[in-house]
């Protein structure tokens, strides 16, 4: 007999069926019930949503049918001679005043009777009654159209009026029901003159070939309902729409769940606002409750064949596939605690064979890998390091010796000819300088870059003797902007070099900085020297758009130009922004050959 052992005593194997078994199962059997219960709550949800949108397109549909019928009354605007013979006066002609009746008649059957079927009849209101049908009736021309409402208030605004259901008026015995469209005519002459009215009565056909295209299943229905019950539209008439239309208005909601006569209904409505109908489209939940239990069932039977199913196939898998997969998650586990040694025993011609053989191409690899970074990481330390010593070097350079020597020329000259104060000034302005450059490697604020630009001018502006001029206009709200070191005395070295060196007259360098409506921060740097012609600033700014530094410098210094100092500068301040901020950022040069060169660098602004 078969002794049950102990669960602690239990092999993974037997554990993982157990558990596989019951978690598949539980599973099943939880989703059926909790999916049963949501599915039902949820459809008949996203049935309301459907039939929602459903009577919105219809509502989208009879007011565009309704804007038709507006458009409609528009029409004798259309025809000249229709507009010159309404305003013509024939009372004293009894022959003219038949011709005008025959014109009006023949144009009102041709251009509005016979193309659109849903249209009843028409009216022309002026001096008489000129009026047109589909089917012959008796006109009253005596009734006194004057004194309708709606009349009335046609003959007070432009816009178009829509009146709701009613028995046809200005005809003999009782008329069919319809609803009209009327609108004021004003003479093309004279604005400002009233001919009457153009009043288009309208059967219910064309609402009804809109509507009969909706199917609300067997047990509902679609309904259309005026304001005072009058029902224009029904699909069925095994429904009450009267009743269901009050249930929708009591509600004062869209969609309401009712129950009546022992059936529980949705009602969904809408209402057309031009012509204050109201949509009710009527679902029976039952018949939505039976389509979510098939649902129900059918998912329930889909869901138990594959529950079986993988639990066979899982049984099997465990069967014959667990003990050498066991082992290489041993062996994974080894290797990613940093044995990098471990190899599996591939001595197998299947797919775990494959598994094991894979597992050992990884570790090796890996190893590889490792072997290959680290030669490349020690590779790109190297070339960073040499690359940021030549930048340093470079911006280094930026403080050229023969502007150190004389500035240290200038400085001894004041102290012997008993200037001390001017001279301890320019030490002291020197050595802001050069403690500045020590700072290359870090972001400063813009006012520190700014205290900078004026000691390195201020020098200059004495070793020049007054032929160097400068302004500083920095917007306060951008003191404490937080910028790279020596981001912009380069640009304004390059000024004083190829401004104030090369011009006898006076030099005058504005250097500015603001936001622009773009969000971008926005600093200039304007020199008053010689400018370059259009040829040295299109290769200049070439070079700036190509954004290789090391390159230019090679390809320069190959051709036996020297880049060194300051020449390089605008590059070199360029690379840096666009390293720093993207290459949507960066300088941008212009200058006219005799009136100066302007350099503006873009950052990003305070707010990024």
């Amino acid at each position: 007999m078969y002794k049950w052992k102990s669960y602690r005593y239990w092999s993974i194997k037997k554990k993982l069926l157990f558990f596989s078994v019951l978690f598949i199962l539980g599973s099943v059997y939880l989703n059926s019930i909790l999916s049963y219960s949501k599915y039902t709550m949820d459809f008949e949800k996203q049935s309301s949503d459907q039939v929602q949108q459903i009577i919105a397109q219809v509502s989208y549909n009879l007011d565009t049918y309704l804007d038709d019928l507006f458009r409609l009354t528009l029409s004798p605007y259309m025809n000249d001679g229709v507009m010159q013979t309404l305003e013509e006066d024939t009372q004293s002609s009894p022959l003219a005043q038949l011709k005008k009746r025959r014109y009006i008649d023949s144009y009102l059957e041709e251009m509005m009777i016979y193309p659109r079927k849903d249209i009843n009849r028409v009216f022309i209101l002026t001096d008489e009654i000129y009026t047109v049908g589909r089917m012959p009736i008796g006109v009253d021309y005596d009734s006194r159209f004057q004194e309708f409402d709606w009349y009335k208030k046609a003959m007070t605004t432009q816009d178009s009026i829509f009146v709701p259901t009613h028995t046809q008026q200005m005809v003999k015995n009782e008329g069919p029901k319809v609803f009209s469209i009327v609108k004021q005519l004003r003479s093309t002459r004279d604005t400002q003159q009233k001919l009457g009215v153009i009043k288009v009565d309208a059967n219910y056909n064309g609402i009804a070939d809109i509507c009969s295209k909706v199917d609300m299943g067997p047990d509902g229905g679609l309904f259309i309902v005026d304001e005072n019950h009058n029902v224009i539209y029904r699909s069925t008439s095994r429904l009450n729409a009267e009743f269901f239309f009050d249930k929708v208005k009591a509600s004062g909601k869209q969609t309401v769940t009712i129950k009546e006569d022992g059936t529980s209904y949705q009602l969904n409505s809408t209402v057309l606002p031009r012509s204050n109908w109201t949509i009710v489209a009527v679902s029976s939940i039952k018949v939505l409750n039976q389509k979510a239990a098939e649902t129900r069932n059918f998912g329930y039977i889909i869901a138990l064949a594959c529950s079986l199913l993988a639990f066979i196939l899982m049984y099997f898998f465990i069967r014959r596939f667990l003990s050498p997969l066991l082992n290489i998650v041993k062996l994974m586990k080894e290797f990613e605690q940093g044995n990098l040694s471990v190899s599996f025993p591939a001595h197998r011609n299947d797919e775990m064979g494959y598994l094991g053989t894979s597992f050992n191409g990884l570790v090796s690899r890996v190893n590889e890998m490792l072997d290959e970074n680290t030669q490349l990481v020690k590779q790109v330390y190297e070339t960073e390091l040499l690359q940021k010593e030549a930048q340093v070097q470079a911006l280094y350079n930026q403080i050229r010796p023969h502007f150190l020597f004389n500035t240290l020329n200038m400085i001894s000259m004041q102290m012997q000819t008993g200037k001390q104060d001017k001279a301890i000034d320019h030490l002291h302005k020197l050595s802001s300088m050069l403690r500045s450059m020590t700072l290359m490697d870090k972001d400063i604020p813009l006012q520190k870059e700014i205290e900078l630009l004026k000691a390195y001018l201020s020098i200059q502006s004495s070793r020049y003797e007054g032929r160097l001029e400068f302004d500083l206009n920095i917007d306060p709200a951008l003191q404490r902007m937080s910028i790279p070191a020596l981001l912009i005395q380069p640009i304004v070295e390059n000024a004083v070099i190829h401004g104030c060196e090369a011009k006898r007259e006076k030099t005058n360098i504005l250097i500015s900085a603001e936001n622009t409506a773009r969000n971008e921060v926005l600093i200039t740097i304007r020199d008053s020297g010689l400018g370059m012609n259009m040829e040295t600033l299109q290769k200049l700014r070439d070079k700036l758009e190509q954004n290789d530094l090391e390159n230019q410098i090679s390809r320069e210094q190959e051709s036996g130009n020297n880049l060194t100092g300051t020449g390089i500068g605008l590059l070199n301040v360029n690379k840096r922004i666009k390293l720093k901020y993207g290459p949507e950022f960066g300088i941008k040069v212009d200058s006219i050959q005799g009136q100066g060169t302007t350099v503006y660098i873009h950052l990003p602004g305070t707010g990024l």
